[in-house]
């Protein structure tokens, strides 16, 4: 257990790097977009410090400096380079339209407080046993853990041998392995997308201020951010789909800002409008005025957001395509090779670095690409495979899936409403084109539609056997980013003008989330309590502090405040994390089994296990591979398989070849365990990895159902004998 000592070196560690990150991207917006104020402002300085985080971590990964001391002067230096970038000209503050005034932001923060509460009654159950989410055991937290003990982010961390996620983008294992680097534990995993649900209400907000729309477009995304599939995987865990469709709509949210972004009206009409380099500029009565368009460092800031998407999450490419699209079409005439640069500059910078490394070690970008049209292209081929990964638009017309498959599905992830959640979004889309109120927004409205469209086809969106789409209800969170870019616009058309209709819009937005997402079913959880606690530090407290500001309260009492904020939320945390790690993987039931699968046991025993190499064979334990790190993350665990062409990674076929991996990677202990089976969890299917381990000289020391741990005191036998029975070659299901 840490010390309050370490702990507290831990915070003053993240409180360094937050506030050197956050001086620097203040700096960097105040100099770039000097007119850029308030809410835009902000989400301004929330991408460019992410990506400032994401950039300099990625650069001294790939030299093996990514240590934390390293990252905090890297960012202090940061900071003050910050200082040095020379100031662009011009200003003008985004028009913003008429908001309904306090109550109707009460009602926002109303709503988000309910959200919050609920997000957070799942983080407390993490708290209580551990994190338990599938993906996060599998890879996410892995990959973290990897990158923060090697200090490197070129390597490729191989957590199985069925499918090939070590090519996956992982700008989000990143930010949990900074995470791990500062405070020497991953407690703080268990919060950060409590910050991307913040960034999504920000950038939410913002797509609708200038239209006078931010408390109506927040409502709409917390329909989206308060449903099951999120509330459910999100919080408590390290899933990355709302941290990529935040980033996207911040983009998205940045276009809109800078597209209705004015020449300042006190100037006089006379003014000359600010330079197109530094923003675009509106048509709409402020003097000699361009024509409104893209270009220049709003472009790229907000291609930086939507390239840290992409470096995110493989499903955000087909929205950031179509906002490719947006940005070219709507740069200034005779400048769109140039938007493009910018655009593109911005983007590659967030997200560019993993499809680089994945050209370099397999000779494609995006490997599970295998083939463009008749083309073949450079990929790693898989002997084991879980499950056929079928698109939705492979059962578009099969009557018995969608009755059996995709409506309980969508169901379960969108509520009671789902029929009127999805008909809005796409209805949104269509007016957006057809009746937006400017071009930016009809363009916006086609790149959501066809991003909607592109979910129908993604691979895995219907995994499963053929007519057994088990995948689809998990994997219905490909739509997210899409589907929260479409919501935003649901209360953008110019017939919601009038007063009164907005108000019916803010109830009937209001009422469809509690209908829809059943906030209320929380007040039953166990959990109430500290999420009740919860919400008043993070949202009520904050708020105050808002409202105070908003009446004029001085900047000294509200940084002052902003700051015992920090203070308190730091002395919380220490109890927060000790209850945490004295629980993480502990208390094991039938009920409440993390991670089941026969691995319960074997997780309690790792719990004592410091400073050792821990060899994971058998798909089922390499699903869930994260508890074998340990409370402190000191053990290193290693998935042993075959590293083949194109940065491919197999299972060992035989049992020689396998006891030499065995002693080649100088283990403490191996833990063998069943092929999972993907269509039956329950019934998983035999790997011979347990078998080759008999008579080879290694003592057992736990056994669970087919699960075997097993102490290694020296080299294995090098011949098999009777355990000499080979890999089937694909053990997969029918």
């Amino acid at each position: 257990m840490p010390s309050f000592g370490s702990y507290l070196l831990g915070a003053v560690q993240l409180v360094v790097l937050a506030g050197a990150l956050g001086l620097a991207s203040y700096l960097l917006r105040s100099r770039l977009l000097p007119g850029w104020a308030g809410a835009p402002a902000r989400l301004v300085e929330v991408t460019v410090a992410v990506g400032l985080l994401t950039v300099l971590s990625e650069l001294l990964g790939t030299f093996g400096l990514l240590y934390a001391g390293v990252l905090l002067i890297a960012a202090v230096l940061a900071a003050f380079l910050a200082r040095l970038v020379p100031r662009q000209p011009g200003g003008g503050q985004t028009a913003r339209g008429g908001e309904l005034g306090l109550w109707a932001g009460v009602v926002a923060i109303v709503v988000v407080a309910i959200v919050v509460f609920d997000w957070a009654e799942t983080a407390k159950h993490a708290l209580d046993a551990g994190i338990f989410n599938f993906d996060s055991l599998w890879y996410h937290m892995p990959f973290s853990a990897d990158i923060a003990q090697s200090h490197s982010t070129t390597g490729m961390h191989h957590v199985e041998t069925v499918f090939v996620n070590w090519f996956y983008p992982q700008n989000s294992e990143l930010l949990h392995a900074v995470g791990i680097l500062m405070t020497g534990r991953d407690t703080l995993s268990l919060f950060i997308n409590f910050g991307w649900l913040a960034v999504a209400f920000l950038a939410a907000y913002c797509v609708g201020r200038p239209y006078g729309r931010g408390i109506p477009t927040v409502l709409a995304a917390a329909i989206l951010a308060g449903c099951h599939t999120l509330v459910v995987r999100e919080p408590g865990a390290a899933k990355n789909d709302l941290m990529a469709a935040a980033l996207l709509l911040a983009g998205i949210a940045i276009l809109v800002e800078a597209w209705n972004a004015q020449p300042d009206p006190g100037s006089g009409t006379d003014a000359r409008p600010a330079p197109p380099d530094a923003f675009a500029v509106s048509h709409t009565g402020w003097g000699k005025v361009r024509t409104r368009s893209l270009y220049g460092w709003p472009v790229a800031i907000a291609g930086l957001g939507v390239g840290l998407a992409a470096g995110t999450r493989l499903t955000v490419f087909a929205m950031a395509a179509a906002l490719t699209v947006v940005v070219v079409v709507l740069a200034p005439a005779g400048r769109r090779w140039k938007a493009a640069g910018w655009w593109f500059a911005g983007g590659l910078l967030g997200g560019g670095y993993w499809y680089l490394r994945n050209l370099i070690v397999a000779g494609n970008p995006i490997p599970e690409a295998t083939s463009l049209g008749p083309i073949s292209l450079p990929h790693p081929e898989r002997v084991q495979e879980g499950r056929p990964g079928y698109s939705i638009s492979h059962y578009l017309t099969d009557t018995s899936v969608w009755r059996h498959y995709f409506v309980p599905g969508v169901h379960d992830a969108f509520g009671v409403l789902w029929p009127l959640v999805l008909v809005a979004a796409v209805a949104a889309c269509l007016l957006a084109i057809f009746a937006g109120r400017d071009k930016l927004i009809r363009w916006l409205g086609g790149a959501a539609l066809f991003a909607l469209l592109a979910y129908l086809f993604t691979p895995l969106g219907a995994a499963g056997a053929e007519g057994e789409p088990v995948g689809f209800a998990i994997n219905i969170r490909y739509v997210i980013p899409a589907l929260l870019a479409a919501l935003v616009l649901v209360p953008l058309p110019r017939f919601l003008d009038p007063p009164k209709r907005q108000w019916g819009l803010i109830v009937a937005l209001a009422l469809a989330y509690l209908i829809t997402d059943r906030p209320d079913q929380a007040l039953h959880d166990k959990a109430r309590l500290f999420a009740l606690a919860f919400v008043i530090v993070f949202v009520a407290v904050p708020a105050l502090i808002w409202l105070a500001r908003r009446d004029g309260a001085p900047t000294r009492l509200v940084a002052g405040a902003l700051a015992a904020l920090a203070v308190a939320a730091i002395a919380l945390g220490y109890p927060v994390q000790r209850h945490y790690l004295s629980h993480r993987f502990a208390n094991l039931t039938a009920t409440t089994s993390v991670p089941g699968m026969d691995l319960d046991d074997a997780y309690r025993w790792a719990r004592g296990i410091r400073d050792s190499r821990i060899g994971l064979v058998g798909t089922t334990a390499g699903f869930a591979g994260y508890g074998f790190y340990g409370p402190d993350l000191s053990n290193h665990v290693i998935y042993l398989g075959k590293p083949g062409p194109h940065g491919a990674f197999n299972a060992i076929p035989t049992c020689e070849r396998f006891r030499t991996a065995v002693n080649a990677a100088d283990l403490d202990y191996l833990v063998t365990a069943p092929f999972l089976n993907f269509l039956h969890p329950s019934k998983p299917i035999a790997s011979p990895e347990a078998g080759w381990m008999r008579g080879a000289g290694a003592e057992p020391v736990l056994h669970e159902g087919e699960v075997t741990v097993w102490r290694i005191d020296g080299p294995l036998k090098s011949t098999c004998g009777p355990a000499n029975v080979p890999l089937r070659k694909v053990p997969n299901t029918p």
